[in-house]
Protein backbone atom coordinates (compact mmCIF):
# COMPACT_ATOMS: atom_id res chain seq x y z
CA UNK A 1 0.00 0.00 0.00
CA UNK A 2 1.13 3.57 -1.22
CA UNK A 3 1.17 6.18 1.85
CA UNK A 4 -1.30 9.29 1.03
CA UNK A 5 -1.78 11.96 3.46
CA UNK A 6 -4.66 14.31 2.66
CA UNK A 7 -4.76 18.07 2.09
CA UNK A 8 -7.28 20.22 3.35
CA UNK A 9 -8.24 23.76 2.56
CA UNK A 10 -10.71 25.78 4.37
CA UNK A 11 -11.75 28.67 2.62
CA UNK A 12 -15.27 30.90 2.56
CA UNK A 13 -16.46 28.31 4.73
CA UNK A 14 -15.84 25.71 2.57
CA UNK A 15 -13.66 22.59 2.73
CA UNK A 16 -11.79 21.08 0.12
CA UNK A 17 -9.89 18.22 0.59
CA UNK A 18 -7.72 15.89 -1.51
CA UNK A 19 -5.37 12.81 -0.98
CA UNK A 20 -1.90 13.23 -2.07
CA UNK A 21 1.33 10.81 -2.38
CA UNK A 22 5.08 12.03 -2.25
CA UNK A 23 5.15 12.18 -6.19
CA UNK A 24 2.46 15.34 -5.54
CA UNK A 25 3.52 18.68 -5.07
CA UNK A 26 1.72 19.81 -1.93
CA UNK A 27 1.62 23.52 -2.81
CA UNK A 28 0.34 23.09 -6.22
CA UNK A 29 -2.26 20.82 -4.75
CA UNK A 30 -2.96 23.78 -2.52
CA UNK A 31 -3.27 26.15 -4.74
CA UNK A 32 -5.81 23.86 -6.93
CA UNK A 33 -8.09 23.39 -4.22
CA UNK A 34 -8.42 27.05 -3.07
CA UNK A 35 -8.90 27.45 -7.08
CA UNK A 36 -11.90 24.71 -6.25
CA UNK A 37 -13.28 26.66 -3.56
CA UNK A 38 -13.34 30.17 -6.06
CA UNK A 39 -14.91 28.49 -8.56
CA UNK A 40 -17.51 26.81 -6.05
CA UNK A 41 -18.57 29.86 -4.28
CA UNK A 42 -18.24 31.90 -7.73
CA UNK A 43 -21.05 29.05 -9.01
CA UNK A 44 -22.91 27.94 -5.26
CA UNK A 45 -21.87 30.91 -3.33
CA UNK A 46 -25.48 32.50 -3.51
CA UNK A 47 -27.05 28.79 -2.68
CA UNK A 48 -24.85 28.21 0.54
CA UNK A 49 -26.01 30.76 2.69
CA UNK A 50 -29.56 29.10 3.17
CA UNK A 51 -28.26 25.13 1.83
CA UNK A 52 -30.27 22.84 3.09
CA UNK A 53 -27.91 20.07 3.20
CA UNK A 54 -29.06 18.20 -0.45
CA UNK A 55 -25.83 17.89 -2.43
CA UNK A 56 -28.20 17.30 -5.90
CA UNK A 57 -27.92 20.89 -6.53
CA UNK A 58 -24.01 20.61 -6.55
CA UNK A 59 -24.71 18.01 -9.48
CA UNK A 60 -21.79 18.19 -12.41
CA UNK A 61 -19.31 20.39 -10.39
CA UNK A 62 -17.43 16.78 -9.52
CA UNK A 63 -16.31 17.21 -13.43
CA UNK A 64 -15.30 21.17 -13.18
CA UNK A 65 -12.81 19.44 -9.98
CA UNK A 66 -11.44 16.68 -12.46
CA UNK A 67 -10.63 19.47 -14.73
CA UNK A 68 -9.27 21.56 -12.47
CA UNK A 69 -7.11 18.35 -10.80
CA UNK A 70 -6.54 16.92 -14.20
CA UNK A 71 -8.12 13.71 -12.62
CA UNK A 72 -5.52 13.47 -9.75
CA UNK A 73 -2.57 14.49 -12.37
CA UNK A 74 -2.27 17.88 -11.44
CA UNK A 75 0.74 18.32 -8.67
CA UNK A 76 2.41 14.97 -10.04
CA UNK A 77 6.08 15.76 -10.26
CA UNK A 78 8.88 13.57 -12.10
CA UNK A 79 10.91 11.72 -9.40
CA UNK A 80 14.22 12.60 -9.94
CA UNK A 81 16.69 9.71 -8.66
CA UNK A 82 20.68 10.24 -8.15
CA UNK A 83 23.35 8.26 -9.85
CA UNK A 84 27.06 8.06 -9.88
CA UNK A 85 28.37 9.03 -13.50
CA UNK A 86 31.07 6.21 -13.01
CA UNK A 87 27.71 3.60 -12.83
CA UNK A 88 25.73 5.66 -15.43
CA UNK A 89 26.90 3.53 -18.49
CA UNK A 90 26.01 0.26 -17.30
CA UNK A 91 22.87 1.44 -15.66
CA UNK A 92 21.72 3.04 -18.93
CA UNK A 93 22.45 -0.26 -20.71
CA UNK A 94 20.82 -1.83 -18.19
CA UNK A 95 17.07 -0.12 -18.76
CA UNK A 96 18.29 -0.36 -22.88
CA UNK A 97 18.05 -4.67 -22.06
CA UNK A 98 14.27 -3.67 -20.18
CA UNK A 99 13.22 -1.73 -23.13
CA UNK A 100 13.95 -4.27 -25.55
CA UNK A 101 11.59 -6.70 -23.43
CA UNK A 102 9.18 -3.96 -23.53
CA UNK A 103 9.20 -2.97 -20.11
CA UNK A 104 9.56 0.60 -18.75
CA UNK A 105 11.23 0.86 -15.17
CA UNK A 106 8.70 2.61 -12.81
CA UNK A 107 8.75 3.64 -9.17
CA UNK A 108 7.19 0.31 -7.80
CA UNK A 109 10.33 -1.26 -9.67
CA UNK A 110 12.65 0.54 -7.50
CA UNK A 111 11.15 -0.31 -4.24
CA UNK A 112 11.68 -4.07 -5.26
CA UNK A 113 15.24 -3.58 -6.56
CA UNK A 114 16.31 -1.23 -3.38
CA UNK A 115 18.07 -4.31 -1.99
CA UNK A 116 19.22 -6.24 -4.97
CA UNK A 117 21.96 -3.95 -6.00
CA UNK A 118 23.81 -4.82 -9.55
CA UNK A 119 27.48 -5.86 -10.13
CA UNK A 120 28.22 -2.53 -11.43
CA UNK A 121 27.78 -1.16 -7.80
CA UNK A 122 30.48 -2.23 -6.80
CA UNK A 123 32.68 0.24 -8.81
CA UNK A 124 33.99 2.77 -6.41
CA UNK A 125 35.40 6.30 -6.94
CA UNK A 126 39.21 6.40 -6.17
CA UNK A 127 40.11 6.60 -2.77
CA UNK A 128 42.06 9.80 -3.77
CA UNK A 129 39.08 11.82 -3.79
CA UNK A 130 39.12 11.56 0.25
CA UNK A 131 42.71 12.42 0.38
CA UNK A 132 42.65 15.31 -1.65
CA UNK A 133 40.02 16.72 0.40
CA UNK A 134 37.09 16.51 -2.50
CA UNK A 135 35.23 14.57 -0.36
CA UNK A 136 34.85 13.84 2.98
CA UNK A 137 34.14 9.85 4.27
CA UNK A 138 30.53 10.77 4.51
CA UNK A 139 30.37 12.42 1.39
CA UNK A 140 32.29 9.26 -0.26
CA UNK A 141 29.74 6.75 1.29
CA UNK A 142 26.65 8.99 0.10
CA UNK A 143 27.82 9.08 -2.87
CA UNK A 144 27.68 5.61 -3.38
CA UNK A 145 24.35 4.96 -2.63
CA UNK A 146 23.40 7.34 -5.56
CA UNK A 147 23.18 4.49 -7.83
CA UNK A 148 19.89 4.96 -9.80
CA UNK A 149 17.82 2.59 -7.14
CA UNK A 150 17.70 5.14 -4.50
CA UNK A 151 15.81 8.27 -4.13
CA UNK A 152 17.10 10.65 -1.61
CA UNK A 153 14.39 9.36 1.16
CA UNK A 154 16.08 6.53 0.67
CA UNK A 155 19.60 7.53 0.83
CA UNK A 156 18.79 9.43 3.81
CA UNK A 157 16.79 5.95 5.72
CA UNK A 158 19.63 3.96 4.74
CA UNK A 159 22.02 6.16 6.01
CA UNK A 160 20.22 7.16 8.98
CA UNK A 161 20.85 11.14 8.06
CA UNK A 162 18.01 13.57 7.87
CA UNK A 163 16.39 14.04 3.96
CA UNK A 164 17.51 17.77 4.60
CA UNK A 165 21.04 16.69 5.56
CA UNK A 166 21.27 14.18 2.40
CA UNK A 167 19.84 16.73 -0.20
CA UNK A 168 22.48 19.36 0.88
CA UNK A 169 25.17 16.42 0.42
CA UNK A 170 23.60 15.40 -3.07
CA UNK A 171 23.40 19.24 -4.09
CA UNK A 172 27.02 18.97 -2.99
CA UNK A 173 28.15 16.04 -5.24
CA UNK A 174 25.96 17.39 -7.91
CA UNK A 175 28.06 20.82 -7.77
CA UNK A 176 31.29 18.78 -8.03
CA UNK A 177 29.54 17.12 -11.27
CA UNK A 178 30.12 13.87 -10.03
CA UNK A 179 26.46 13.07 -10.28
CA UNK A 180 23.28 12.84 -12.79
CA UNK A 181 19.36 12.78 -12.34
CA UNK A 182 17.05 9.88 -13.83
CA UNK A 183 13.73 11.01 -14.40
CA UNK A 184 10.64 8.18 -13.16
CA UNK A 185 7.47 8.44 -14.29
Amino acid sequence: MQIFYLLLVFKEGILCTAAADKNDDAKITHKVLSDIIDKFTDEFGGLIENWSGDVRIFKGFESVIDEMLMIGKVAEIQLKIPILKIYEKDFRKSQQKIMKKGLILSEEDLRVAQNQKPKWTLKRLPAQVITQGFLDKEMYKIAHLADGFHTIPDIAEESGKPVGDIQVLIDDLDDLGLLKFIEIK
